[in-house]
């Protein structure tokens, strides 16, 4: 798996690697610094690889005074005085140790002088298209430590548009995300190498260049509220730490609230300082970032695979086989543990009465991770053939009632495979009607999304 990684990764280096020529004057492409992937921070990638099946959307409005100044001549030209922009990001993880991102910015406001006198700056326009795939290299720990490679392009789509919108080429970052993730902090480090074209603006010199970026993430309120912040640097690689056109240090942080729809609200400023290109003297965001898992959990997939193998037994086995299972299910039931013996009730069960078992669900889902409590009613039906069972199945007030009519059928059939005749099942679908809890937060959630079994005689 590592030889793997290490060959799909080369490939697309190279392959990128060939598309840098040197052209028209280029400016740092990734002047648009959202994240694409949600585990990182704002603009500090995390190294920890994203779940499998991970989908998600972040939209930024972000607000640059001074984006891009050039000494020359008898003094500044500001280039872009101010700018408001929206970043627009999708991200997808395709498995654990590979991810990508793309992030397009759209500038809505811009005013300034432009390269020269002649040029008319374009108020509004699209700028330079990133592409940011992330290689996961290990993680070990769960997560305590872990490396990543990220092979960050931009295409010169602002180029098209005015000159000052980005780059006139492709660009090419290669950085090295190293990180840790605890249940309180998370924190990150960058290390990038951007390939610029080396060219003379005005006075200033453009280069390639080094940086680093160090980020903190603190968990205030688990599952609520985040604080990040932030430090990021960089310097020519021709002139380390004497060209204001490359070096800079930029500083800031934010905060991230959580909601229970798997939508964050983001809000944070950063501050710029020196002269360097590409660097506001302050900026100031806010957005809001959606993910969800398009897959169903590893558990689930690996249950639904099992099942589709022992249909496709039952399916070749001769139909008489198929007939005789019914007699033995009702003769030799599923034996239950110790533990399960000694919670079963010695008394008959009263006809109407709510057993005390129950089967919780995760939200939109129909999955049991605990089969334990059907096959305890299981065991109560096959030792007393003279009762039936109604299942009331119950939904969240989020969910659609459908998830209720799922786990009702998911109940009803284990209970099938663990002896229970299906004559002597009833079903009664509920939804979000009758809830236990009417709280907002996950716990109460988790409790209204029931199946609870009820004694019934006919």
């Amino acid at each position: 798996m590592k030889l793997s990684k290490i060959l799909a990764f080369s490939a697309f280096f190279l392959f990128f690697a060939q598309t840098l020529t040197a052209g028209d004057f280029a400016i740092d492409g990734n002047r648009f610094k959202t994240s694409p992937f949600a585990d990182g921070f704002l603009t500090v990638y995390g190294s920890e690889g994203l779940e499998e099946g991970l989908l998600g959307v972040d939209f930024i409005m972000n607000f640059q005074h001074e984006p891009i100044v050039i000494s020359g001549g008898k003094g500044k030209n500001k280039v872009i005085a101010n700018q408001l922009a929206s970043d627009i990001s999708i991200f997808y993880s395709v498995v654990k140790w590979f991810d990508l991102g793309v992030s397009l910015p759209v500038i809505l406001f811009e005013n300034g002088d432009g390269w020269n006198k002649d040029d008319n700056l374009a108020k509004a326009g699209v700028g330079d298209l990133r592409l940011v795939p992330r290689f996961q290299l290990f993680s070990f720990l769960d997560k305590a430590i872990s490396m990543s490679v990220i092979t960050e392009v931009t295409a010169p789509t602002g180029k098209q548009i005015h000159s000052a919108l980005g780059s006139g080429q492709f660009t090419f970052r290669p950085a090295l995300a190293i990180g840790t993730q605890t249940k309180w902090v998370d924190a990150a480090l960058n290390l990038f190498y951007h390939v610029l074209p080396k060219q003379p603006f005005a006075t200033s010199k453009f280069d390639d260049e080094f940086g680093l970026k160090l980020g903190l993430n603190v968990h205030a309120v688990e599952n609520l509220l985040d604080i990040n912040a932030e430090f990021h640097t960089a310097t020519s690689i021709e002139s380390p730490f004497k060209n204001d056109a490359q070096d800079n240090i930029e500083f800031g942080g934010g905060l991230r609230f959580k909601t229970p729809a798997n939508i964050d609200v983001i809000a944070g400023a950063f501050g710029g300082f020196g002269n360097a290109v590409a660097v506001p003297k302050y900026r100031i965001y806010a957005g809001i970032s959606w993910n969800m898992n398009v897959l169903p959990p590893e558990e689930e997939r690996e249950a639904i695979k099992l099942r589709k193998r022992e249909e496709k037994k039952t399916e070749e086995q001769p139909k008489k086989e198929e007939k005789k299972p019914e007699k033995k299910a009702k003769k030799a039931p599923k034996k239950a543990t110790p533990q399960q013996q000694e919670s079963m009730p010695q008394q008959p069960v009263k006809t109407g009465e709510k057993l005390s078992n129950e089967v919780h669900f995760m939200h939109e889902s129909d999955y049991i991770a605990d089969p334990v409590e059907i096959e305890k009613v299981a065991l109560i039906l096959t030792r007393n053939f003279m009762l039936k069972i109604r299942i009331e199945a119950h939904t969240d007030k989020h969910e659609n009632k459908a998830f209720a009519q799922k786990r009702a059928n998911a109940v009803r059939d284990l209970l099938i495979k663990n002896g229970v005749e299906a004559k002597r099942i009833q079903v009664k679908i509920i939804g979000s009607a009758e809830p236990v809890s009417n709280g907002d937060t996950e716990p109460d959630m988790v409790k209204n999304r029931r199946v609870e079994f009820f004694i019934i005689t006919d």
